[in-house]
């Protein structure tokens, strides 16, 4: 049976992608790291399956944690499946966090992906490497029909 195209495309994406740095040590990243970031992520599930990408991407030694840029992925109905900044979020239900604000983070991520399928949103959150909190962009994109992954950065 020959591939289909999208097979091909998505075999070169992650090839592509995988050949990259994510970021120097310690650098902070940019919107188009963190945009290029979750491209890769979701990239890597088409590629490998959901298990297999959620687990790569809540190993916190492996290469999709560096520093403050790590990926995360909920399913639509708000249960974590993929963390790479605090694993012990796996299997629970995070549609309640809140930032100081008191604005639901995750209901922001989820509606996002839900209604324009990807794109960014904004809140305040601890940022782990200075311990305060700052505002925080995240991009994220709706991947195979049930889930949300994303990604993003502290702005400065």
């Amino acid at each position: 049976m020959m591939p289909t195209l999208r097979t091909i495309a998505t075999a070169a994406a992650v090839i592509l992608f995988s050949s990259a740095p994510l970021l120097a040590d310690d650098a902070q990243p940019t919107a188009h790291e963190v945009e290029t970031f979750v491209t890769r992520m979701t990239a890597h599930v088409a590629a490998v399956g959901t298990d297999k990408a959620f687990a790569d991407f809540s190993d916190q030694k492996g290469p999709w944690v560096k520093g403050e840029l790590y990926g995360f992925c909920h399913t639509l109905e708000g249960i974590s499946v993929a963390h790479g900044g605090n694993p012990a979020l796996l299997g629970k239900n995070v549609l309640g966090f809140k930032d100081p604000d008191g604005v639901l983070i995750n209901v922001l991520v989820v509606d996002k992906a839900k209604g324009d399928g990807k794109g960014w949103v904004e809140y305040k959150w601890p940022n782990p490497i200075t311990k305060k909190v700052a505002p925080k962009r995240v991009y994220v994109e709706k991947v195979a029909e049930k889930f949300v992954c994303g990604s993003g950065y502290y702005v400065q």
